[in-house]
């Protein structure tokens, strides 16, 4: 008689292919899926399904929980929608490489998410001391698998500071030397944030080339474009090209077209991508979360020239009286409107009470005395320019033109939080808690924009195969055992913008590498997860 680890019986199985929902059981040993279908014989654990589904285990392929996963290492509200694997790094920003007047910034980046001072960011410099310290047993270990991309700025900044120039021959030389040994370390890619500084600062040929180091290692480059507003088509074009001429795959990250005037543009987008791909044989393709709502810096929304030098230099430009006049102008230029900008999280304490109101909202507190581009310039300079806010900008239609097209997959844009603690501070994005549950209950049972296995495939096998990953993202034997139960009738986002720290409904269980992190919807505790490299 066959004994198995665990034996998940009675499911409805997806298998992450695509293809259809069949009865039958699933069966681990050794934290790796050891047969599927009628499965004979026993098992230390048996689950009964009870007629759920079992699916591979959700992968997330555009996250920035690089940040928050070392404060937070049992990745509660990923781990909790059925996250197996989150890719961070994303948007030109990683926790590593940390060199020179880098790590300065990636400092930084823990500091402006709350736990600057419960992170030990000494530990590690370069990748892969910092994927050694995620999953080290020492450190505490991490409840599901990480893979990262290396940040544009993490090389850029090292060697150029915050300059708004081309670099020499030798300092490309240099940044292409620090991006070819993340790579080596077993960093999946390079990833761009080419709105935010000092991102911005670089030229398309300074991108070809790094572009071309990540092609020498047969990984991927994934693009915040330059604008996903009124220059989309040309930010797209731009990005194309840089995957023609490095011969390298492109990743769009969260596609959307932002602001009113910019709405339906993504039907264009998407079949340019797909000319890119069939014409010019660029490999092409994209991820979304599910939304009409961004996040991010607000500091993110000031002229791209008055952000040059870093936080100090922006904070001098906010306060001389004439350059402040100017940036006021283009703030006001370049907003359709304030009560669609709601403030989610500050880190200066008195501030507090502007979060979860909208500039509009504080604008009409204040009176007549300050005029909405002001508060924004005014918040900006207290809280040291690291204020969040959520952005409702996009459109429904939108969002489910580009889930429903076959080059988009699911990314939640977001970070491994908690509700309590320094990491439930503020009135974060719902997608952190409910991206995937999202996609699954709203999406696709009320909405029908994809079916079930559609979906699933966009969570599992296509992230898989985009990353190169053959021994996960599917259901198939000898695979490692990375497993979420959920229920298709009841699945769904459990928070709101207004209550958004809440844990989804339907999330039964979730297995990492053969061993439960959520059993019967709680956490076990368990750390099983690895760095993929």
């Amino acid at each position: 008689m066959i004994e198995y680890d665990t034996v998940v019986r009675n499911a409805r199985v997806i298998d992450g292919t695509g293809a259809p929902w069949f009865d039958g059981d699933v069966a681990v040993s050794d934290g790796r899926i050891a047969a599927v279908g009628d499965v004979p014989g026993s098992a230390g654990t048996e689950l009964d399904a009870d007629g759920a589904v079992v699916a591979p285990g959700f992968i997330d392929i555009h996250t920035h929980s690089d940040f928050t996963l070392p404060a937070n290492r049992d990745a509660h509200s990923k781990v909790r929608q059925g996250v197996t694997l989150e890719i961070v790094g994303n948007c030109g920003t990683s926790a590593a490489p940390r060199y020179g007047e880098g790590a300065e910034d990636v400092d930084e980046g823990f500091a402006y998410r709350g736990v600057g001072d419960v992170v030990d960011t000494s530990a590690w410099e370069s990748m892969g001391d910092y994927l050694d310290h995620l999953e080290g047993a020492d450190a505490g270990g991490v409840s599901l698998n990480v893979g990262s991309l290396i940040g544009h700025e993490n090389a850029r900044i090292p060697v150029l500071g915050y300059e708004d120039r081309e670099p020499t021959a030798d300092e490309l030389e240099e940044m292409k030397a620090i991006v070819d040994e993340a790579l080596s370390d077993g960093a999946v890619g390079l990833s761009t944030g080419l709105i935010y500084t000092p991102g911005a600062f670089a030229d398309t040929e300074e991108l070809v080339e790094l572009a071309s180091v990540v092609a020498d290692h047969d990984k991927l480059y994934a693009t915040h474009m330059r604008s996903e507003g009124d220059d989309i088509f040309e930010a797209l074009e731009e990005a194309i090209e840089i995957g023609d001429r490095a011969g390298v795959p492109v990743q769009v990250s969260h596609h959307k077209a932002v602001g009113r005037d910019n709405w339906g543009k993504v039907k264009y987008t998407l079949d340019r991508m797909q000319r890119a791909r069939d014409r010019d044989g660029v490999e092409i393709q994209c991820e979304q979360y599910p939304y009409t709502a961004s996040s991010t810096s607000l500091g993110a929304r000031l002229p791209t020239w008055a952000r040059e030098g870093g936080t100090d230099a922006i904070l001098d430009r906010l306060t001389d009286e004439e350059t402040r006049a100017e940036i006021r102008e283009e703030l006001e230029a370049n907003t359709d409107s304030w009560g669609d900008i709601l403030i989610t999280n500050v880190r200066t304490p008195d501030l507090e009470n502007v979060q979860g109101q909208t500039v509009a909202e504080l604008a009409e507190r204040d009176g007549e005395s300050r005029p909405p581009a002001e508060i924004v310039i005014d918040l900006l300079i207290e809280d040291r320019v690291r204020t969040r806010h959520i952005h409702f900008c996009m459109r429904d239609s939108d969002v489910e033109e580009v889930m429903a097209h076959e080059l988009t997959m699911i990314g939640s844009d977001g970070n491994s939080l908690r509700p309590t603690g320094p990491l439930g501070d503020g009135v974060p994005h719902p997608r952190s808690y409910g991206t995937f549950p999202r996609v699954l209950g709203h999406y696709v049972r009320e909405r029908g924009v994809v079916s079930l296995e559609t979906a699933v495939y966009k969570m599992t096998g296509q992230p898989a195969a985009r990353l190169g990953l053959e021994d996960r993202g599917v259901l198939k034997e000898g695979l490692w055992a990375d497993l979420t139960v959920f229920d298709p009738e009841t699945v769904g986002q459990g928070g709101s913008f207004v209550d958004p720290a809440v844990y989804p409904d339907g999330i039964h269980h979730v297995l990492v590498n053969g061993e439960f992190v959520v059993r019967s919807g709680d956490h076990t505790g368990a750390r099983p997860g690895v760095a993929i490299r």
